[in-house]
């Protein structure tokens, strides 16, 4: 048996050696692709679980971004509000508007109307306050407000061209009074004379009568008593001088409102807007460095796989270790205060001097359809975001002095109103290297594209809340699925109806609240929204000075 065996493995020698060779080479062939791929199945799923990392921390970084905007918009608001203080003149002119409207008391109302027991006042006092409690609501007032100021602004339109009509014949009528006084006081002489000469008979005749008829005699007395005759041109002259003053005052009150309204509302537009664009590209920054020190702390600093090729520059990435000391980043985010407290001011400034030139003009009276408004607001945008330069060329205005300080004093100034001691008011070169860069980010060609589409989305927003103003069908969509119901309000001359600049005016002043203290705050989620922003915090977040980079 064994004897066979051998002589078999003899005859077979070479078909033995090549099946155990072909098989052998097999087995050693599939258990390198078995380590191949579990290789590759480990690195996709590292590659996976790190994009899934940056992703999840980029998107809560850009949820950041949003909460530290809206966190930030009261500090700016208190101040935009109190400065640009429409509200202030408005109560004013309904001040004026309650004055004039006021009726003068009678002087018989206490002989006609019997006189009140405290308990009756007491108990109508009452009854008012619980009144007033139930049905005076906040937004019934603001529309009764908004009411009121659209009826004075139209009363106010209508008397801008006759102004000068009026104080023509305001003048001439009170040179005629003046002539009447002079004509009244002379024939009064002789009337008096005569009086003296009848006065004992006058006065026989004034006793018969108070024998008779004592009460007619005490009301004929009251009356003698409340209209002196000779001093009636007199007050005539005072009342007429006293409109015309009003007058001009409801003018110039009207006038400020319409320039502050715009000044206000587009100051928050843009303010919100840098503020936006500013905290974007500064979290950014601080993400990427976040990022970048989980890497290392996953990957075990004592792993050398992970390194960091070319020279460590000092303030780089790569010479803080990835990392940042919470002081630099505190100082870092302080530069937001320019903004908050300097940059907006400078920039309300230059917004008031383009609206007096576009909208100051623009009587109250005239009439916008939602086109029109529409290219006002474009008119205000181009001369704000445009300029001009040598050759005629319209260039876009470079936004940078008002979102971050440029002189070095002013860096110290920052620092020190933010909060910083006094012995560390000093720009290190780290935190250096981040304010340059975030000045490159805004320099650069992408941030003004940026720019232009936030800026549009916020109007565009802007027009948004006003469309129901001019298209009433918006506030109540027919419930009815009739299409003739529906052909017939679009065919309807109000759907894009005109709106007096009066009427505008309050929904304007209204929407700078809404900026700044909506909640939920529409304008701040539209910006969340832009996909170019998205687009640029991706950029910002993954431009790495240094790279990680594999044995």
């Amino acid at each position: 048996m064994l004897s066979a065996v051998q002589g078999f493995a003899n005859r077979h020698r070479k078909g033995l050696v090549i099946t155990a060779g072909l098989t052998g080479g097999i087995y050693m062939m599939g258990k390198y692709a078995k380590s191949k791929l579990i290789e590759f199945h480990e690195k996709s799923a590292s590659e996976r679980t790190a994009k899934e990392n940056i992703k999840r921390r980029f998107e809560q970084n850009q949820q950041d971004c949003v909460f530290t905007v809206l966190s930030l918009l009261p500090t700016l608001g208190d101040q935009l509000l109190h400065e640009l203080n429409v509200e202030l003149i408005t109560a004013r002119l309904q001040q004026t508007r309650s004055q004039r409207s006021t009726p003068a008391p009678t002087p018989d109302s206490s002989m006609i109307l019997p006189p009140k027991s405290e308990e009756d006042e007491n108990k109508q006092e009452q009854e008012g306050s619980a009144e007033n409690k139930e049905e005076q609501k906040e937004e019934q007032k603001e529309e009764q407000k908004e009411s009121e100021l659209v009826k004075d602004g139209q009363e106010a339109a209508v008397a801008v061209d006759g102004t000068e009509e009026h104080t023509k014949d305001d003048s001439t009528d009170s040179t005629a009074t003046s002539d009447t006084n002079g004509d009244s006081n002379q024939s009064t002489q002789p009337s008096s004379t005569a009086s003296e000469a009848d006065k004992d008979e006058t006065t026989t005749a004034t006793q018969d009568a108070e024998a008779a008829k004592p009460e007619s005699q005490d009301a004929a007395a009251a009356t003698t008593e409340t209209t002196p005759i000779a001093a009636a041109p007199e007050t005539i002259v005072k009342d007429e001088a006293a409109v015309t003053i009003d007058r001009k005052t409801k003018l110039e009150l009207w006038q400020e409102i319409k320039i502050m309204s715009f000044t206000r509302t587009v100051t928050a537009l843009y303010s919100l807007t840098f503020l936006t664009l500013l905290t974007q590209v500064q979290l950014n920054l601080l993400g990427r460095f976040t990022y970048v020190s989980s890497v290392i702390a996953l990957s075990n600093t004592t792993d050398a796989s992970y390194r960091v090729d070319a020279p460590a520059v000092k303030g780089s990435l790569s010479s803080t270790a990835g990392q940042l000391d919470f002081q630099t980043e505190k100082k870092y985010l302080t530069f937001s205060y320019w903004l908050l407290h300097e940059g907006w001011r400078r920039w309300s400034e230059k917004v008031r001097d383009v609206v007096e030139d576009v909208v100051g003009g623009i009587s109250l009276k005239k009439t916008f359809t939602s086109n029109d408004f529409s290219d006002l607001l474009e008119e205000i945008r181009s001369r704000l975001e445009y300029t001009e330069d040598m050759e005629g060329e319209r260039v876009p205005v470079n936004m940078r002095e008002y979102m971050l300080p440029d002189e070095a004093s002013d860096e110290r100034e920052v620092l020190r109103a933010g909060g910083v001691d006094e012995f560390d008011l000093v720009v290190d070169p780290v935190l250096r290297n981040l304010l340059d860069e975030t000045r490159d980010f805004i320099d650069s060609a992408d941030f003004t594209t940026v720019l232009s589409s936030t800026l549009t989305a916020t109007f565009a927003r802007f027009n948004l809340a006003l469309q129901p103003t001019f298209n009433p069908f918006l506030l109540s969509p027919p419930q009815s699925g009739n299409s003739a119901v529906i052909a017939e309000i679009e065919d309807d001359e109000d759907i894009d109806r005109a709106v007096s600049l009066v009427t505008l005016l309050p929904l304007v002043t209204r929407q700078a609240h809404k900026v700044i203290n909506g909640v939920p705050n529409e304008y701040v989620e539209s910006l969340a929204m832009v996909k170019e922003l998205q687009a640029f915090s991706a950029i910002v977040y993954s431009s790495f000075s240094e790279q990680l980079v594999d044995n």
